[in-house]
């Protein structure tokens, strides 16, 4: 008589709503961690120069990434030699380009420009993953890509016909930190199979602070610390805990448990939430042309999302 070693029933369905209950939280930790975070940037950069909040938010994440590794563990796992270029990667695109590029840019132009340029990175994540040859390029992803980058153009453009050209520089910023985030996002897919949530962040956040600590220093030195007050220290140890650490351990978490694009597409919260806060919080402005940018952008997106009919194939070998 041949024995099932199949589990019961009940006892699938019970793994299966945990492992919703789990996405579910880690969606909700995530969009929350990091729509405040445009908030508390804005504050930050108002209160301190922006580049010693970029720089100091990015060592003192990777400082609290790595504390919690070794707290936890007795001795750190160190990443193999191959996939060595991949952390370096990871902590070059995700924590530096994306945590700099993203607290500069605040300091340009608004919270709301900066979530819809944001808004991109499914899009951008696709893009990313057809030129890792993860995902093909279909006609309806073209047209999606086309859209956003259109709706994209048309921000950028509005503030430089207007003669702002801070704003314009504060778009490029946050465009940069965006393409950071979807290089970051496919490329993490490579080592998310042999390493857990904790050891790719607090590596990838060291990889971060190794290059963010020449700027550091550089700001620390000509920075007058009597002069900044608690509200900027305030914000910048928000965006350390919560945008650095918190939300990207929910991430890296959701990267294992999803695909690229599947984790690309929970942006979609982000910018909204952010969006929202920023009219509430900070007393923004939507303008006639940002919402007719923000149409182009969610149109092409859900172009783009809707035209996946299938998963993306599994990652090559790094």
């Amino acid at each position: 008589m041949r024995v099932s070693t199949q589990p019961p029933p009940e006892i699938l369905s019970r793994a299966a709503a945990r492992r919703r209950w789990t996405i579910g939280w880690l969606i909700l930790t995530m969009a929350l961690a990091w729509s405040f975070n445009y908030i508390a940037g804005k504050i930050a950069d108002s209160h301190m120069p922006a580049a010693a909040v970029a720089w100091f938010r990015i060592l003192l994440g990777g400082a609290i990434f790595f504390g919690i590794l070794l707290a936890l563990r007795r001795r750190a796992p160190l990443p193999g030699w191959r996939d060595l270029p991949v952390f370096l990667l990871l902590g070059a695109t995700g924590v530096a380009i994306n945590q700099a590029g993203f607290t500069l840019s605040l300091n340009y132009t608004s919270v709301g420009r900066v979530a819809l340029i944001s808004a991109i990175s499914p899009v951008m994540v696709l893009l990313m993953a057809w030129l890792d040859r993860l995902e093909p390029l279909t006609w309806p992803k073209f047209i999606g890509m086309g859209l956003a980058f259109a709706g994209i153009a048309l921000l950028a453009g509005e503030e430089g016909l207007a003669g702002h050209p801070a704003a314009l520089r504060g778009d490029l910023l946050a465009l940069a930190a965006t393409v950071g985030l979807a290089i970051f996002t496919v490329a993490c897919k490579r080592v998310a199979h042999r390493y857990d949530a904790l050891t790719i962040g607090a590596y990838s956040a060291l990889v971060g602070a190794v290059i963010a600590l020449p700027f550091a220093w550089k700001e620390a030195a000509r920075l007058n610390w009597h002069a900044v007050p608690w509200q900027g220290w305030a914000g910048m140890v928000y965006m350390a805990v919560f945008g650095s650490v918190v939300g990207y351990l929910a991430f890296y978490r959701l990267v294992e448990l999803l695909s690229a694009s599947q984790v690309a597409s929970l942006y979609y919260v982000q910018p909204v939430v952010a969006t929202a806060l920023g009219v509430l919080l900070l007393g923004e402005h939507a303008g006639r042309g940002f919402l007719a940018a923000a149409a182009l952008v969610a149109a092409g997106v859900v172009i783009a999302e809707r035209s996946r009919n299938r998963p993306p194939s599994p990652p090559r070998p790094a």
